[in-house]
């Protein structure tokens, strides 16, 4: 005779509308406190490097957020920049069921957002067993909040109008590709791939934050954004964006595994229409090949 327990119905999964009311919910309380704050005098340390800074408000942003998504959805598995994974406070709740995962992105472009410039954002995306459904992307100071679950893109709840990527000569990009990593990874082909890009293209911005930059892309006032060492913290959110605003991506496994969801790769270039940069998408593909000869 079968002693064992009854096995407990799965926890329904939310759906994608409101999966995205509570990341937008959790965004919006960490931009509040980040409205609050006196950034005129702000103590920064360091984490791998001094282009690799955090402040103690990158850690009170995502304490806020993994406070309210735990109060929301305590079943849900949170990726955090500053904390690391944190699984569900009761695993198995949510044990029979597909797994909801927040990757959660405090406060990106800390750099930005500790010299005392606006441009940084808090970025949580959403995914259901590995698979984007929702992502919030919220610019405190801005005044920008972008959103998607699984209708249109948004910018403070009005749809966002898709269009065409441009060709090169009238192309706007923002991108930090080639940057500081790149150049120690890779040194001759950062040098050639920062010439290059800059004669192919119109005009090329790094605004410091790789969430910010996707979810311009999705609203179509850049035509592309790339990087080749990213984290999903960092892309999850914007990835959605642009997917739900009628963009295309191409991602990069890395030295990593090449089955993972795109959002795990390491690099990426996000354009604003199905049409494709081939210069950016050649030099990733140069960037794969480096790598895997490096194996």
């Amino acid at each position: 005779m079968n002693t064992s327990p009854p096995r407990s119905p799965s926890t329904p999964v939310p759906s994608p509308s409101h999966l995205l009311e509570i990341a937008t919910t959790a965004a919006g309380a960490a931009a509040d406190y980040i409205r609050s704050l006196d950034r005129d005098d702000l103590g920064r340390e360091y984490k791998t490097s001094s282009h690799d800074i955090v402040t103690e408000h990158d850690r009170a942003s995502e304490e806020i957020i993994v406070a309210e998504l735990r109060r929301l959805l305590p079943t849900c598995r949170i990726v955090g920049e500053e904390g690391g994974e944190r699984p569900a406070d009761d695993p198995a709740a949510g044990s029979d069921g597909p797994e909801v995962s927040f990757y959660v992105d405090p406060i990106d472009g800390t750099s930005n957002f500790a010299a005392g410039l606006p441009l940084f954002c808090i970025s949580i995306g959403v995914a259901v067993d590995d698979e984007l459904v929702a992502g919030v992307i919220d610019a405190p100071i801005l005044g920008q909040v972008f959103s998607a679950a699984d209708g249109p893109a948004m910018l403070n709840g009005v749809p966002l109008t898709p269009r065409s990527t441009n060709g090169p000569a009238d192309a706007l990009l923002l991108t930090g590709f080639p940057g500081q990593r790149d150049a120690v990874e890779f040194p001759e082909l950062a040098a050639r791939a920062h010439v290059e890009i800059h004669q192919e293209h119109s005009a090329v911005r790094h605004l410091g934050t790789a969430a910010l930059e996707l979810a311009y892309v999705a609203a179509g006032w850049a035509d592309a954004t790339a990087l080749a060492s990213i984290n999903a913290w960092d892309i999850a959110a914007g990835f959605h964006l642009v997917h739900r605003a009628g963009g295309s991506i191409r991602t990069w496994p890395g030295r990593g595994r090449k089955d993972l969801p795109a959002f795990l790769h390491p690099a990426y270039v996000a354009c604003t229409g199905p049409e494709r940069l081939e210069l950016l998408d050649q030099l990733h593909e140069q960037v794969q090949e480096f790598r895997d000869a490096d194996l």
